[in-house]
């Protein structure tokens, strides 16, 4: 039995310190009424806090910030207790906890930091990563993974299968929509002492909030609450597809990605520089009017155009995909939003128009979150562009019965 508030705040130091887990000490082992008083006056205190398990299922890791001292007693005093004990930051900090660790993000958790509060990076601080080839990336729009290799060392710790976990993380906006790169405290503090104190060079001040559905399925363990732009892009065309079985004509795109797989690269740019956002241009072009079936138009009107060159001798040149796709919709529909059709068509030729850049003049290469808002605006406007032109198909009488998935239908997308 803990006889007095003194072993009791030891003991929960201890335990805190030395579990090498940074666990709280079980009330469990408090079995007098004297120690209930013990702990509400060190709560008053400021030396002990209560995690209940009510705010994280699982009460020996301290996720979140404790709560305030009034909202942990009166829960003592109709409930009892319940959960862990710990120190609070206050009391690690006068004890001087974590002085000589030299690993920050160590550091941090020895002076009381909740193990899941998350620190923001400059995109910067995967570079190292990148370029070592002791490590490979398993990246998404939400999250993404650090992969050490097999046969690899560092820090002294080899791995011996491949694609070992060095450290998971996600991503983060500031209000101006930056993009940063996510983790939390406690995955940090797995990193080896000298990769902890590198990405510490690229810690960002202020205020990032995690992707909204990095949070949902990270802290509350809930499922995604929407999809990706990227992946509802694709999707789209799967629909539009669909609809051309439907109307008895071939395929209007020319590739599909099922389940939700994509191609190589296509997502948000981890590394934004000129070059990828170019690359990224290119293959969202290729995916969009590049992937359109001339066939399909065959029947409907001329695939081909003729003109007179410079000796006065006519000439037959295919007419490019945006342009047929624009003369069927002009013969087949009559839209009672003439805007929408306006709209769409430039969305299909700002991709067209980016996608063309690189081949009209030499542009040296730069880092820079200007490209980060380019991409989203580019894939915005591919995504509206085949969106639009889903709901122009579901009009054609043969398609009525054609269901939609909801999401696509609602549009539950995330454009971050």
């Amino acid at each position: 039995m803990i006889e007095n508030k003194d072993s009791i705040l030891d003991q929960v130091v201890e335990t805190y310190l030395q579990s090498g887990d940074f666990n709280g000490m079980g009330i469990i082992q408090l079995t007098s009424a004297s120690d209930v008083n013990a702990v509400c006056q060190l709560i008053s205190d400021r030396m002990l806090d209560l995690v209940r398990g009510d705010g994280h299922p699982n009460p020996h890791i301290k996720a979140f910030p404790a709560e305030e001292v009034g909202v942990q007693l009166e829960k003592i005093e109709k409930d009892g207790l319940a959960g862990c004990l710990y120190p609070t930051p206050e009391y690690l900090s006068q004890i001087g906890a974590g002085k000589d660790e030299t690993a920050p993000y160590s550091r941090e958790l020895m002076e009381g930091a909740p193990q899941l509060s998350h620190r923001a990076f400059d995109l910067r601080a995967l570079e190292w990563y990148r370029n070592d080839p002791r490590f490979e990336f398993d990246v998404d729009d939400i999250h993404g993974r650090i992969l050490q290799k097999e046969g690899t060392s560092v820090a002294g710790r080899p791995v011996v299968r491949d694609g070992l976990e060095f450290l998971e993380f996600g991503f983060a906006y500031d209000k101006d929509m930056n993009r940063a790169v996510a983790a939390f405290i406690r995955y940090l503090h797995d990193l080896p002492e000298d990769q902890q104190q590198e990405m510490k060079k690229y810690e960002l001040e202020g205020d990032y909030n995690l992707h909204p559905d990095f949070f949902r399925t990270q802290i509350i363990g809930d499922f995604p609450e929407r999809i990706s732009i990227y992946d509802a892009f694709l999707q789209e065309k799967i629909q539009i597809n669909r609809m051309c079985d439907l109307i008895r004509k071939p395929r209007l795109f020319r590739t599909e990605f099922e389940d939700f797989n994509r191609p190589r690269g296509f997502g948000i740019l981890i590394r934004p520089t000129k070059k990828e956002f170019r690359d990224f241009a290119l293959q969202l072009d290729q995916l969009l009017s590049d992937d359109m079936n001339a066939k399909f138009f065959e029947g409907d009107l001329a695939i081909t155009r003729t003109l007179t060159d410079e000796d006065g001798k006519d000439v037959v040149q295919r007419k490019g995909t945006i342009q047929l796709l624009e003369e069927w919709i002009g013969s087949k529909f009559k839209p009672s939003e003439p805007a929408l059709m306006i709209e769409m068509f430039k969305n299909f030729r700002s991709v067209r128009k980016v996608r063309q850049k690189p081949a009209h003049v030499v542009e040296d290469n730069e880092f820079d979150q200007k490209y980060v808002i380019e991409q989203r605006d580019l894939i915005s406007a591919a995504y509206g562009a085949v969106h639009t032109l889903r709901m122009v198909l579901e009009n054609h009488p043969l398609c009525k019965s054609h269901e939609v998935p909801d999401y696509l239908r609602e549009a539950k997308v995330w454009t971050l």
